[in-house]
């Protein structure tokens, strides 16, 4: 296909390359570009509202790669597949880290939850930003009367000679608090992100008149965070069990509400 293609060539386009066999396909001749897709309305809870619709949920990696791009202000939106008026916001997901680099003005999370993988993008200025907010959070959070991390390190001498093992959890746990705030993500962590689908040629914030059709035939869905922390693997597993048992369910399956009623 020439690099001048239009995406009206794209939907129009009838021609099996000769490097692909018939066999690529399930029927003889049924290969056009819009029937790989179902034309189906992606998720069931919301095939009858007709109004435009904002959402701002959790979601298995796997889903994202079919969110629908389009671009509207002059900025790359996303909307469920086969449903426009459903629009893709902040999403919330949770993934082990693969791997991690940087740049100038990101680090870079490659994340896998068991039903895809996808790459985070954080900006370094953002990080610190979150940081600090949280050190301060804890920073008030200690000094109110009646914490238990408010404690003076003789008051803490002074205790742990009748209550030893307590003494030690108070300075566990203050110590942690602080500890991980400076704690950058790592690989093998396990995390906890929000943040907005990007395609990865964005990050170049390139106009709408300086977008090509290369930017978009090759672009990968990337999610700028603007949040992402570690948690432990049994938060890991907890938050995707939850979401696949519940939210996630409630997409795909027609009997959700029954079952549900069923259960309770």
């Amino acid at each position: 296909m020439s690099e001048d293609a239009t995406w009206m060539d794209l939907t129009a386009w009838t021609d099996l390359p000769d490097e692909i066999d018939e066999d690529f396909v399930s029927y003889k001749g049924d290969y056009d570009f819009p029937h790989y897709l179902s034309e189906d309305k992606e998720w069931v809870h919301l095939q009858h509202y007709k109004d435009r619709i904002q959402i701002f949920e959790p979601f298995l990696i796997t889903e994202l790669s079919r969110f629908v791009p389009y671009i509207e202000n002059n900025r790359v939106q996303f909307h469920a597949l086969n449903m426009p008026n459903i629009i893709i916001r902040k999403i919330e997901i949770v993934g082990f880290v693969l791997s991690v680099s940087e740049d100038a003005k990101f680090y870079y999370y490659q994340v896998d939850d068991g039903t895809g993988n996808i790459t985070l993008c954080h900006k370094k200025q953002q990080f610190e930003i979150n940081a600090q907010q949280q050190e301060k959070g804890i920073d008030i959070k200690d000094d109110k009367p009646g914490n238990d991390t408010n404690i003076k390190s003789s008051e803490v001498a002074e205790h742990s000679k009748c209550l030893p093992g307590q003494s030690s959890n108070l300075k566990h746990k203050w110590s942690t608090n602080r500890e991980t705030l400076d704690r950058k993500i790592k690989r093998c962590n396990y995390v906890h992100a929000t943040g907005y689908c990007i395609l990865d040629f964005m990050l170049k914030k390139k106009s709408r008149e300086k977008i090509l059709f290369e930017d978009v035939l090759n672009a990968k869905l990337n999610i700028l965070v603007n949040n992402v922390t570690c948690i432990s693997e049994h938060e890991y597993n907890q938050k995707l069990l939850s979401w696949s048992s519940r939210i996630v369910r409630r997409r795909y399956d027609k009997n959700f509400n029954k079952s549900e009623i069923k259960h309770s």
